[in-house]
């Protein structure tokens, strides 16, 4: 096991009373360390700032549809590399079990429906900071990392939420303790992220702080209405 690092630095003096005088103005600084101790920080900033949107296959019976989340920047940078690297996510969850049909349009008859098309509503939930404009939370003890996975959870109070990236283990949904997501998208299946995660935690060496603020939104969805084919005829907004 290593010895650790104290954070001393050694250096020729100009004090002439001193063993390690080398003359006047000979002062040399010789070497600094950076102490084990030292606690960094990566920080995980999920922003209101939309930037794109990700399809979601919806399955109910034979049919398969799509409904597009809108997805937000998110940033990761840490206080020793200052590196930053930057991620889409997603914000809003889709309560898939609360899918339901139902009639729009057209007009009634004498007794009879006219016209009437089926459209489909979904239900969508997500978490916000309740008072402030951002909500910071510690999530170093908070931590799943596997082969291919990684989550951080975001308590607060009462409230949880979980920020996931990569392969998602099968009844993940099922067996959490909540329903809110944020599902981190790199065009790599989360695994840009999680390399990133790892890099920097090799690199600072002694297991860092882990810090994720969340931007508080505008307006969130409440609820999307689309038709057969999936395409989204309306998003009702809180």
């Amino acid at each position: 096991m290593p010895l650790p690092q104290l954070g001393l630095s050694l250096s020729i003096t100009d004090n002439p009373g001193s063993p390690l005088y080398a003359g006047v103005g000979q002062r040399e600084h010789m070497s600094e360390f950076d102490s084990a101790f030292t606690k960094h920080t990566i920080t995980i900033v999920i922003t209101d700032e939309e930037v794109g949107s990700v399809n979601i296959n919806l399955k109910k019976k034979d049919k398969i549809s799509e409904v597009k989340l809108p997805t937000y920047k998110m940033s990761v940078t840490d206080d020793k590399t200052s590196e930053t690297n930057y991620y889409e996510v997603t914000r809003d969850t889709l309560l898939l079990k609360e899918l339901k049909t139902k009639s729009i349009g057209g007009f009634s008859f004498l007794g009879v429906e006219w016209f009437k098309k089926k459209a489909m509503t979904l239900p969508s939930i997500s978490y916000e900071p309740l008072k402030m404009a951002i909500e910071y939370f510690e999530v170093s003890r908070y931590r799943t990392l596997k082969e291919n996975f990684l989550s951080y959870t975001l308590k607060k109070e009462d409230k949880i939420a979980n920020l996931i990236a990569g392969e998602i283990p099968e009844n993940l949904f099922d067996n959490a303790k909540t329903d809110n997501f944020f599902c981190v998208i790199d065009n790599s299946n989360g695994q840009r992220f999680i390399g990133d995660i790892r890099y920097r935690e090799k690199f600072i060496k002694t297991t860092p702080k882990v810090e994720i603020q969340l931007m508080k939104r505008d307006k969130t969805v409440k609820e999307f209405e689309f038709d057969k084919n999936g395409k989204v005829n309306k998003v009702i907004y809180l």
